[in-house]
Parts: C-alpha cells; structure tokens; sequence
C-alpha cells in the first residue's frame, strides 16, 4: 500500500504529518513533504523481506529486494543528507531539505542507509551536548532548533524509549557497541531516579532534569517498558539473545553478584547467576539451570 499510494516521483515517500505529534518537523512535511523516517523504514522492511526471502530459499525475492533497498538508500543520500550539517533531514513538499534536525534521521543507522562516515557523523551528534548529547540522551529535537523545550515538551525534546531504542539498535549495527550501552544505562539511570521519586513509569522523560516530560502521561508501560525491562536485561545484566541460532551472549561486568531468574529466549527457560570470588575480584562463579540445552557464550572483563 505504501509503495502504491505513498511513494513520490522522486522514489521517496510521502509524509504529510508525522506521528511526531507536535514536533516542528510537521509545518514543513505539510501537504506532503517526504519524512526522513518513513523512507528509512521502507528501507528496513526491503532488507528484512530480502532476509526472509533467503531463508525460504526464494532468491529471486530476495533479490529484488535488496535491490530495492539500495536504489531507495542512494535516493535518500542524495537527496536527504546533508554534507556540511552532517544530518539527515526531511523534504518539504517541492524537494528542498528542511532544516528541522530531529531523532528521526538516525533511523538510518537501523535500516543501515548510512556509509560507516555517515554513521560516524550521527554517532558525533550523540555525543554533542549542544545537539543530542544531552543531560538524558537522545532528545527528539536536538537542543539548538528553534521550538526545542529542556522541559520536554513532548515531541520538541522529551526522550522517548521508542526512538532511543531504535538509536540504540542503530548503533549495534554500525559497531558502536560502547555507545549503544552508554545510551541504554543513561536511559536506565534515568527512569529508576524518576520511579525512586514518582513511583511510576512515565511515557517519556525531560533531556534536561531528572524528571518526567512536560507532559507525559503516568503508568506507562508499554514501551516506556523498554527501558526498565529491555535495557537493565541486555545492558545492564548484559544477556544478549539469539533465539534462531539457539546462542546466549553474556557480557558480564565486574562487580557485585548480578545474573536473571526465569530469563526467557528461544523457547527456554534459563536462570543465570554470577558471583565474584572473595579476594578475586577479577573472577566470578556462573551457576546456570536451564529447560534445554543452547549454547552460552560469556565475556568477562572484555574477555570471551
């Protein structure tokens, strides 16, 4: 349906509001500019349907796909990056770049859209404190745009778990796996200060104070979950599954006696515990009672 009725002339697609609610990316993608998301996201659901063609041995699919992919990943750098900012940036209506910079130009990272000194340009961005680098990473509004709000302001610089897990995610794929994790653990720091305080998970956090969004809604978990569940698992304990290949990466850390009970992936049931030896801080014991069998791989200090 996208690509029947959504998709342009000029090969990208059109957007003309984004779910961004009130972001001032909205006045410039009015009667139908084209959003650096949606046209990185197509490029993402090509490279995943070209992934699943492999597997089912449809070559042919799989094929086409990946060609789509990459003709729609050319387009967007040709038209959507720009060299001297260092970003990607939406299209108004008649082709001109906006000059709004917002969280949505990292989905390239994820759809892999970006050459690795592109990638290295956006991961800057991340840790610019003028721009994304903030107190609380990856606002959705970079701080130096007109409309950002240090309070929030929902979708002018809150921090929201659902684009800064797709930041996140981005980054693996690119090899930023310390700045993947600085990203997770900041978030994670974040929302148990905020729940020590308010006693509830909030629908998106402040970039600029140890405090809820302005406004944000309370009991919110749904993908405020994320954060609490998703980050403190694989970055903070460090268990980092792969279901298909039966495989569990534990990237352990020094420090106090850390692990899951109950930890659920690939159809087992696996509790992990590590504890430090006495005296050996730089040595832990890994008990582990496990359904099945699958393969554990550990990283202990950097070490495998």
């Amino acid at each position: 349906a996208l690509d029947k009725y959504l998709r342009q002339g000029n090969g990208l697609y059109v957007t003309d509001w984004a779910s961004m609610d009130n972001s001032p990316r909205n006045v410039y993608l009015k009667g139908g500019g084209a959003g650096i998301d949606i046209s990185a996201e197509m490029v993402l659901f090509a490279r995943q349907l070209a992934e699943i063609g492999e597997i089912l041995g449809k070559q042919e699919e799989a094929a086409g796909y990946s060609r789509n992919a990459d003709a729609l990943a050319r387009t967007i750098n040709r038209r959507m990056w720009d060299g001297k900012k260092k970003f990607y940036f939406d299209l108004e209506l008649h082709g001109k770049r906006a000059p709004m910079k917002t969280v949505a130009g990292f989905w390239t990272l994820l759809a892999k859209v970006a050459s690795a000194e592109q990638a290295a340009d956006l991961a800057a961005e991340l840790e610019n404190p003028h721009t994304f680098g903030r107190r609380n990473l990856v606002p959705t509004l970079a701080a130096d745009q007109p409309g950002y709000d240090s309070a929030g302001g929902y979708w002018r610089g809150s921090v929201w778990v659902p684009t800064t897990t797709m930041v996140i995610q981005g980054l693996e794929k690119y090899g930023y796996h310390d700045l993947a994790r600085k990203v997770a653990l900041n978030h994670l720091e974040l929302v148990a200060k905020v729940f020590a305080k308010t006693g509830t998970i909030w629908e998106n956090y402040s970039p600029d104070a140890v405090q809820q969004g302005q406004p944000a809604k309370g009991d919110f978990v749904g993908w405020s979950g994320l954060g609490p569940i998703g980050y403190l698992l694989e970055y903070g304990i460090g268990l980092r599954p792969d279901g298909p290949h039966n495989e569990l990466l534990w990237e352990l850390q020094p420090g106090g006696r850390r692990g899951c009970e109950h930890y659920r992936f690939g159809g087992h049931v696996v509790t992990l515990v590590a504890t430090p030896e006495t005296g050996k801080p730089e040595r832990a014991r890994i008990a582990v009672q496990s359904d099945g069998d699958f393969r554990l791989r550990v990283q202990f200090a950097g070490t495998s």
